[in-house]
């Protein structure tokens, strides 16, 4: 299996209907071709997983393409998917830890699987983040995101971003064991 799986088939269920003025045939195609895989990684890397980042971002831009035949207007269509689909993970983590405490109230036992050997010592780093700081580490130094984009997809003030990176610049350098 390709790294763009779903990219076929979002593009299939997406061209199957007509789409409105504001997102049409062309800026979506742009989009796959282009910020598409960015986002999906970088959403893999808060998440965790990458088919559940793909999924995150197909449901993300089918919603985006939904939103815009009814005839709402979205400005920046990658920071309204990277929101989205960074809200549907964090929806799919509560609802795994929901899961999880439903499983140890009726007594059933699970046993984390091994972190794999290979995994980059900035992964493990960036692991250890608070959630907000892992997001606002991505969209920055991964997607290269300025302050007022990932203060949109994040739905926070500029401010707050320029605070919550220079917390995760510090925690990332204590982690790694090097000075900032």
């Amino acid at each position: 299996m390709g790294p763009f799986v779903r990219r076929e088939v979002v593009e299939r269920t997406l061209m199957s209907r007509d789409v409105a003025p504001s997102i049409d045939e062309t800026t979506i195609r742009a989009f796959l071709s282009g910020p598409f895989p960015g986002i999906v990684a970088a959403v893999t890397l808060v998440e965790g997983s990458r088919a559940a980042a793909e999924d995150s971002v197909a449901e993300a831009l089918a919603r985006a393409w939904e939103r815009a035949e009814h005839g709402e207007q979205i400005e920046s269509l990658p920071a309204w998917v990277t929101r989205v689909a960074l809200n549907l993970s964090k929806s799919r983590l509560r609802r795994m830890r929901a899961e999880a405490k439903a499983r140890d109230r009726a007594g059933a036992t699970t046993y984390p699987a091994p972190p794999p050997e290979d995994r980059l010592d900035v992964e493990r780093a960036l692991a250890t983040l608070p959630r907000r700081q892992r997001q606002a580490t991505v969209l920055r130094y991964y997607l290269g995101f300025d302050i007022a984009e990932i203060a949109v997809a994040l739905g926070v003030f500029e401010g707050t971003i320029k605070t919550t990176l220079h917390r995760a610049r510090h925690a990332m350098a204590a982690a790694l064991g090097e000075e900032e």
